[in-house]
C-alpha cells in the first residue's frame, strides 16, 4: 500500500476519489496524482466529533507526513495556511523519509479511521460506529489522535484503521474494541487478531508478519521486521516487489530470534466483492503456512 503516507485536514464533501475530486488546488491535486506511483498514499482527514459548519477549517489545514518502511519510522505536522506549497513536495523523497519541514516532530500517534462513504457504504456505517466507540472511550489526549479518513484499502476488512507513524492496518473491529485499541497505539502496541498487516510491506511479508505475532503473541509494533528469502538469503525487498506465487519469508525479531513461514498466493472458489456495492470478482489471498524457528540473525553481544 504505502511506504510513506501524507494526511490533510479537509471537512469534505468527499467525492469517490477524495483527493482529485476535492476543492484542493489544482497544481496540488495534479502532483498528488503521482503519489502513488512513489509508494506515498494520501487520504483526507477531518475531525470525527465534529458536524457541518463546525467542520470549517481555521487557521490554516493540519497535515501529517509520515514515513513508516524499514529503518524507523517518523512523522512530522503542521498547519499550512496555503496548500500550495504540497505541490512543490518531493514526493520520491519522501518515501525515502525525506520529509518536508512542516512545523515540528510528532510524538503523539494518529489513528485513522476509514468513513468514507462515496467510496464504500460497510465503511461509512462501519467506520462512523467505530468512532463512535471510541469518542465513548477515549480521554482528551487520546481524542486528538482520532481522526476520520478517506479511502485507504481494504474495504471488505471494514472498518478499516491505519495507524501513524507506522502504518500498521487493522480491520474488521467492533465498536467494543476501542479501548483495546486505543491502549494499544499509545504504548507502540498493536491488536494481532485484528491486524491486516503493515502498509509498507508487499502482501506476502505481511501475511507472514502476521502469522508470526499470532503464534509468538507480539504485539509490539517495532518488535518485528520481515525480508524474502530468495535463493536461500533473506533480503529486504520494494513495496512493489513482484513476488512469486510461492514465497519463503523470514521474520525477525530486534532481540536476534528469527523464524520462516512459507506463504503461497491462493485463488479462492468463489468471487468476493472488493467493497459494498461492487460486483463480485475473482479474489487471491496470502495463505501462511506453518510457523518454524529459524537460526538467530543476531548472535549475542559482549
Amino acid at each position: 500500500m504505502a511506504r510513506a503516507w501524507i494526511a490533510i485536514e479537509h471537512p469534505g464533501p468527499w467525492g469517490r476519489d477524495a483527493v482529485q475530486d476535492s476543492d484542493l488546488p489544482e497544481p496540488v491535486r495534479a502532483h498528488l496524482a503521482t503519489a502513488a506511483s512513489h509508494g506515498v498514499t494520501v487520504v483526507l482527514v477531518r475531525r470525527p466529533d465534529l458536524r457541518g459548519d463546525d467542520r470549517r477549517v481555521v487557521d490554516g489545514h493540519r497535515v501529517w507526513v509520515a514515513r513508516c518502511a524499514s529503518g524507523g519510522s517518523r512523522l512530522r505536522t503542521g498547519r499550512l495556511t496555503s496548500l500550495d506549497a504540497i505541490a512543490t513536495w518531493d514526493l520520491a523523497a519522501i518515501a525515502e523519509g525525506s520529509l518536508p519541514a512542516l512545523d515540528r516532530a510528532e510524538v503523539a500517534p494518529v489513528l485513522l479511521v476509514c468513513t468514507h462513504g462515496r467510496r464504500d457504504t460497510c465503511c461509512a456505517v462501519q467506520g462512523r460506529a467505530l468512532i463512535a466507540g471510541l469518542l465513548d472511550v477515549a480521554t482528551d489526549e487520546q481524542r486528538e489522535w482520532i481522526w476520520e479518513c478517506s479511502h485507504v484499502g481494504g474495504h471488505r476488512f471494514a472498518p478499516v484503521t491505519v495507524t501513524l507513524p507506522d502504518g500498521m492496518v487493522h480491520g474488521r473491529l467492533s465498536p467494543g474494541d476501542g479501548a483495546d485499541l486505543l491502549a494499544a497505539v499509545g504504548s507502540g502496541r498493536l491488536l494481532p487478531p485484528l491486524l491486516r498487516g503493515r502498509s509498507w510491506l508487499p502482501s506476502p511479508l505481511q501475511a507472514a508478519d502476521v502469522a508470526v505475532r499470532l503464534v509468538e503473541d507480539i504485539d509490539v509494533a517495532a518488535d518485528l521486521d520481515a525480508l524474502a528469502v530468495v535463493d536461500g538469503r533473506a533480503i529486504p525487498v520494494p513495496l512493489a516487489w513482484p513476488a512469486p506465487d510461492e514465497v519463503v519469508v523470514e521474520v525477525r525479531h530486534r532481540d536476534g530470534r528469527a523464524w520462516r513461514v512459507p506463504v503461497t498466493r491462493e485463488a479462492l472458489d468463489a468471487a468476493r466483492a472488493e467493497s459494498c456495492g461492487k460486483d463480485a470478482a475473482p479474489v487471491a489471498l496470502w495463505r501462511p503456512g506453518a510457523v518454524s524457528v529459524a537460526q538467530p540473525w543476531l548472535g549475542p553481544i559482549g
